[in-house]
């Protein structure tokens, strides 16, 4: 019966030391987010954030046509992929879906092509994202750093941009939201002069 007694109370002592260890890592939590301003931890942005402005770009798309900010029309979606990003390859089965929604005078995607494996004679792998985005989008193929990805402020893929009034940016992010209706609640609750 001794032994019942003592294995009970250090069964007691267990827990109530395993209650007041996760009692401290709770608190320590609590200070680390208060130190923290209180603000979650942001993703790094990969292109210009909401009410910014895109710079002017000349480029040419795929069929040959010309391309700068002026043919940039308010609720036009902007999409940056590149061949070899594994969260591209994920997405584009999702951006070709959105961009036969949306029709091809609505949708630019821009494939960023990876001079790396262009001069390492690896292929660039371009041609699956074209033929895929052709029927469905208007695309352009450039390389990081261009005209087209320096306009947009483009350091990553993947990228989104949904385009607002006079070359302004409505909304952008690093994946597409469910739905349209998502990126234009979100707009309206966010003033334009501040940062998604």
């Amino acid at each position: 019966m001794d032994y019942l007694s003592a294995s009970v109370v250090l069964v007691g002592l267990l827990c109530i030391l395993n209650l007041v260890l996760t009692y401290g890592m709770i608190r320590r939590l609590r200070e680390q987010v208060a130190d923290a301003g209180g603000k979650a931890l942001e993703v790094p942005r990969s292109v210009l954030g909401a009410g910014s402005t895109v710079g002017s770009f000349s480029a040419i798309d795929t069929e040959g046509g010309s391309l700068t900010r002026d043919d940039l029309s308010e609720g036009q979606w902007v999409t940056f992929m590149s061949p070899g990003c594994p969260a591209c390859e994920e997405l584009l089965p999702l951006v070709a879906e959105r961009a036969r929604a949306y029709g091809p005078e609505r949708v630019l995607a821009v494939v960023v092509r990876d001079a790396d494996k262009d001069n390492a004679g690896e292929g660039n792998g371009v041609g699956e994202y074209l033929e895929r985005l052709a029927p469905v989008a208007r695309v352009a193929i450039c390389d990081l750093g261009d005209e087209l990805t320096a306009a947009f402020a483009l350091t990553g893929v993947p990228a989104y941009v949904e385009m607002g009034r006079g070359g302004r940016i409505a909304s952008s992010g690093r994946t597409l939201p469910h739905r349209a209706e998502e990126v234009r609640r979100t707009d309206r609750s966010r003033p334009a002069h501040e940062p998604a």
